[in-house]
């Protein structure tokens, strides 16, 4: 069967599914959804059944990810591109993220899982991780970190129905993705903080551009160089919230520097107290603020 398949896709300008979801981060799953729900990609098929994409299939993609980031709905998205739109002259438009949180707060004071997951289920269906991460997620968690009665319940019950829902998606993703190692590891932080959840989020983003990624928990910097070492690793994101002690991270990354030659990519707090850790610029230590920059960086770095 891959021999009849690899016949058939052997013109160059055409590209499998797996192919066009590495190249625009797009899960294929959100790639079928968005064929068969708003008629945005008509890919061609083999006889098979098997979906091939053009590079004006990728760039299409590209242009949809465009409009998404600008916080247009996807059912709105067909109708712009047929417009042919300029994006810096787009009058002012609802933000589909702010929508989507105001279900996800109603859902969660009301404590309502099954609305709750399926609202999930859509979001993660219907628009690209990192997007979900910096516009709508993360936004989310940080918003429920406070001290108000009930808000540390709310936290809790939003934790547990999204980690599971990630912890399914990573499973499933794993196994179609084959491409460079990545290493994740929480470092100790503020408990009020779930950096689990951004580091899960991290974690599925990686599969979905199809590299091995292995997310480890909470390690101290030292268990994390071994556990780089002994998985041989390209890279390791490091995220960390709360207080966090710039000296003692300086003094651990400078000596994991002169032992390996890893790149380390800091997220969460981590990327913005980079600044006072006084590292010189050709330390491979690379701050990212969003996951976007995070996939951006990592992707960049093993082209490298």
């Amino acid at each position: 069967m891959a021999t009849a398949l690899l016949t058939e896709i052997a013109e160059p300008n055409l590209v499998p599914i797996r192919e066009i979801s590495r190249v625009t981060g797009v899960n294929t799953v959100t790639l079928r959804a968005w064929e068969r729900r708003y008629g945005l990609l008509v890919p061609l098929r083999t006889s098979k059944g098997h979906r091939l994409y053009t590079h004006d299939d990728v760039q299409r993609v590209q242009e949809i990810q465009l409009w998404l980031s600008r916080g247009v709905a996807i059912s709105k998205v067909k109708a712009l591109l047929a417009q042919k739109k300029l994006h810096d002259c787009i009058e002012e438009i609802d933000s589909v993220w702010e929508d989507l949180a105001a279900q996800i707060y109603q859902h969660i004071n009301a404590f309502h899982r099954p609305r709750l997951e399926h609202v999930l289920s859509d979001v993660f269906a219907l628009y690209p991780v990192d997007m979900v991460a910096d516009y709508l997620l993360v936004p989310l968690i940080k918003g429920l970190q406070g001290n108000a009665l009930g808000q540390a319940a709310q936290h809790a019950f939003f934790f547990n129905v999204l980690q599971e829902h990630l912890q399914a998606a990573i499973y499933r993703q794993r196994q179609v993705a084959h491409g460079e190692k990545v290493l994740l590891v929480s470092l100790p932080c503020n408990p009020l903080y779930s950096s689990d959840l951004e580091s899960l989020l991290i974690n599925y983003n990686c599969l979905v551009h199809q590299f091995q990624a292995e997310y480890l928990g909470h390690l101290d910097l030292k268990e994390a160089q071994l556990c780089a070492e002994a998985l041989h690793a390209k890279i390791i994101v490091l995220v960390g919230y709360g207080a966090l002690n710039a000296t003692e991270l300086q003094l651990h990354l400078t000596s994991w520097r002169e032992k390996n030659a890893m790149p380390i990519v800091l997220a969460g707090n981590l990327a913005s107290l980079y600044p006072a850790l006084g590292l010189d610029k050709g330390a491979a230590v690379h701050p990212c603020a969003t996951m976007q920059q995070i996939q951006a960086t990592i992707n960049q770095l093993v082209k490298g």
